[in-house]
């Protein structure tokens, strides 16, 4: 799988992860897919369980996991582990999903008749970990136990006069959550992050503004599957190198972590701010953020 064909991408402020989870045998595979509805995020292993497939997996899992998702769906019914070999992987990541500062709850997907099963659910009162035969069995599982968050959604046509209604709706969000610190990042980040889905995917555009127990989630889901990058300078014109991808460059500066996922119609945009990192951020450049006004657009 070359660079530019990574299932996903995570980024933070100091390094971009493109996707590690090649393998050695053809048949082997991890595919991610995201939920806007949702807010779960399924993880689907393929092919015969190795120690390359293992590595593949447990890195993924921890990438999504940065996302701070609903919850993480593991599909494993094309997983080939007939000695249930990839039973500590899954009890790892319930664990730490369990950890995480939103407390991501992690389940695993598969036949009851397999032997993995059998294994995870005899060893279930130590382990404590979910185990359901089919995904929409999970993901209905999961909806019900999600504890109630606040999320504000908009729902956009790709026309740049949307840009007002997204700061205002993150001035509204950070007032109300009493999260005013995080409002001038996040509304340049936002703001960003639609600019870019109006201008490079040009389809009906969902946001998603979450209060989580550090800060902000902010999702974009648009319907177009390229993915997002950092693109580096354009030769030959100084003017167009410094304009060209301004806006990741703000994102991948501004923010605890970013990245894409696919979904099934397109793909999702987030970014995850802290307290923390909004401070960093307005101690570094005081003066490039701006409160109300769209930045440029990468």
């Amino acid at each position: 799988m070359r660079r530019d064909q990574s299932p996903f991408l995570l980024a933070n402020p100091r390094r971009v992860h493109a996707a590690p989870w090649e393998t050695r045998e053809p048949d082997q595979a991890v595919t991610v897919v995201g939920d806007f509805d949702t807010a779960l995020t399924e993880v689907e292993l393929h092919g015969r369980w190795d120690p390359h497939l293992k590595a593949s997996a447990a890195h993924v899992l921890r990438t999504c996991l940065v996302g701070q998702p609903a919850g993480i769906i593991a599909d494993l019914h094309d997983l080939a582990d007939p000695g249930g070999e990839s039973a500590p992987l899954w009890c790892a990541a319930h664990t730490w999903g369990a950890h995480t500062p939103s407390l991501v709850p992690v389940v695993v997907c598969l036949p009851t008749a397999a032997p993995l099963a059998a294994l995870i659910t005899c060893r279930a009162a130590r382990w404590n970990l979910p185990v359901y035969a089919s995904l929409p069995e999970a993901r209905a599982a999961l909806r019900s136990r999600a504890p109630r968050t606040d999320r504000l959604t908009l729902h956009l046509a790709p026309d740049i006069d949307a840009l007002p209604l997204v700061t205002q709706t993150i001035g509204e969000a950070c007032a109300a959550w009493h999260m005013l610190t995080l409002h001038r990042t996040a509304c340049a980040v936002l703001t960003e992050l639609v600019a870019n889905a109006i201008e490079h995917a040009g389809t009906r555009i969902d946001v998603a503004v979450t209060r989580r127990p550090s800060g902000l989630h902010l999702a974009v889901q648009d319907h177009d599957p390229r993915l997002p990058h950092l693109a580096g300078a354009v030769p030959g014109d100084p003017g167009d190198s410094e304009r060209h991808g301004y806006g990741l460059r703000l994102v991948h500066t501004s923010v605890t972590a970013w990245g894409a996922l696919p979904t099934r119609t397109g793909k999702i945009v987030w970014a995850v701010l802290t307290a923390k990192s909004a401070g960093e951020r307005n101690r570094r450049r005081p003066s490039t953020i701006p409160g109300t006004t769209a930045p440029r657009r990468s």
